[in-house]
């Protein structure tokens, strides 16, 4: 947990994540690393098949330049590797003691950012597969026109993120009262 709590200390430092005196990170994540593994295992894929070929057709008579072609699927392997890490790590989820943050982008930014207090309910959901290992769906379901409903997609363990929203929402909406009836 040290690890977790030293990152989201450095995550409260990013420029876009506006927290007021006293406002801790309490949670924050990405989607599951498994909702790319498909696009990895198929980009490594074609980048083997395209180096195997490589081998394969320097040891035959065909032309040099023939022979290097298939190493155009390395690239294109590579490309896919590549891009699914991008999307995968361009997304951000972050919970705090009063708002919640969603960011897409790298280079240019679309932060959506909802206030606790407009959040009306929440739910998470997963299907076998997703249960299986320990992601799904949470969903934030928020009040007013101005707001919308967000939902954080494939992430790790998302009974503990409705855990830690329903903690936090319970904590804000309980009277801050010393003493009374």
């Amino acid at each position: 947990m040290t690890n977790a709590r030293s990152s989201y200390d450095e995550l409260a430092t990013a420029d876009w994540l506006h927290l007021t005196e006293g406002e801790r990170v309490r949670w924050a994540g990405r989607p599951s690393w498994l909702t790319i593994l498909v696009s990895v295992a198929a980009g490594v894929g074609v980048a083997l098949v395209g180096i195997v070929l490589t081998v394969w057709l320097l040891g035959t008579t065909v032309p040099t330049w023939i022979a290097y072609l298939p190493l155009l699927l390395v690239l294109l392997g590579a490309g896919q590797v590549g891009v699914a890490y991008l999307n995968w790590i361009r997304l951000l989820y972050v919970i705090t003691d009063e708002e919640i943050y969603v960011k897409h982008g790298l280079i240019s930014r679309d932060v959506t950012q909802i206030r606790l207090d407009r959040v009306q309910n929440t739910a998470y959901k997963q299907s076998a597969i997703e249960r299986l290992f320990s992601f799904g769906d949470v969903r934030v379901y928020t009040a007013g026109t101005s707001t919308e409903d967000v939902t954080f997609s494939s992430v790790p363990n998302p009974e503990e993120v409705k855990r830690t929203l329903t903690q936090l929402l319970s904590e804000n909406r309980t009277p801050q009262s010393s003493g009374g009836v």
